[in-house]
């Protein structure tokens, strides 16, 4: 009987110790820090499979990390690290943008931000996607003034414009060459100047940029090619002495000796033939060929 009692007491003692809500919250501690480790446990699956470069296993416990309500410090390096699997390892660009866009939206100081626009615009040029490309670098360097990748970036939107609006591209390739030393990023742009003006056969125009290339490049594949460039523009400019002079003035190609001799022949051939059609018409010796 009185060990009854004792039971009785205990639990009345007990229930007056832990109410409902308190057994309540006391339950809700405990799930939480079930959750936490169960979210630990993902970013430890994530990691593992990444090291043995499992990276379909990588990116499925990172995204299911994601479901829920994720720790808040985490989920930012948690969507840098998925988008960078989905575009790097599986090339997926699709599936890396839009984890790329909630990183740059929902966390606007992340350390790597720069990184993160620079990526996703990579992303959308991937699948042809150029409008949203160039739209992501300009948004980069707005965010980012300042960028020591300020040219590298201008050459990247010069080049998605180059492939639906030579004329933009015209206007982006120029400043990547403006008030900056030769180097590689101007080699290309004036490479793409001097290309473009050519296929709209502004020959006169093409010249400036290739020459620019010819007198700076240190690379001696470059300097012939472009210099070959350059008599095709003078000799379409009518300017047939200039395009001999340069061609006689290039080093042969070690790989085809007889190359430029046999442009040179030709350019004299067409230059003679040009002349025999001015006399007989008529027209003055300086015209460009039609």
């Amino acid at each position: 009987m009185r060990m009854q009692q004792t039971n009785i007491n205990c639990r009345r003692n007990w229930s007056r110790k832990f109410s409902l809500p308190s057994v309540c919250f006391l339950l809700l501690i405990g799930l939480v820090m079930m959750g936490c480790r169960s979210k630990d446990a993902l970013l430890t699956d994530a990691q593992a499979a990444w090291d043995r470069e499992d990276w379909k296993t990588a990116v499925s416990r990172y995204e299911e990390f994601l479901q829920g309500s994720p720790p808040s410090a985490q989920v930012a390096e948690v969507h840098f690290k998925t988008a960078n699997i989905y575009y790097l390892n599986l090339r997926e660009y699709d599936r890396a943008a839009e984890h790329y866009i909630r990183l740059i939206e929902d966390s606007p100081d992340f350390k790597d931000l720069e990184l993160a626009y620079l990526r996703l615009a990579e992303c959308h040029a991937e699948v042809k996607k150029f409008r949203e490309a160039i739209s992501e670098y300009e948004n980069l360097l707005k965010t980012f003034p300042d960028t020591p990748n300020r040219r590298k970036i201008r050459l990247e939107v010069a080049n998605l414009y180059y492939e639906y609006d030579k004329s933009q591209a015209l206007v982006e390739y120029q400043k990547v060459v403006k008030d900056a030393p030769y180097d590689s990023l101007a080699e290309k742009a004036y490479l793409r100047l001097g290309g473009v003006r050519q296929l709209r056969n502004e020959f006169e125009a093409a010249i400036g940029p290739y020459q620019a290339v010819a007198d700076n490049t240190q690379d001696a594949n470059v300097r012939r090619q472009t210099r070959d460039q350059l008599a095709t523009c003078y000799e379409n400019a009518g300017k047939y002495d200039e395009a001999i002079k340069i061609l006689e003035q290039t080093e042969p190609d070690p790989k085809a000796p007889d190359y430029f001799k046999k442009r040179i022949d030709g350019v004299r051939g067409r230059q003679k033939t040009r002349k025999l059609i001015q006399l007989d018409s008529g027209a003055p010796n300086n015209q460009p060929p039609q």
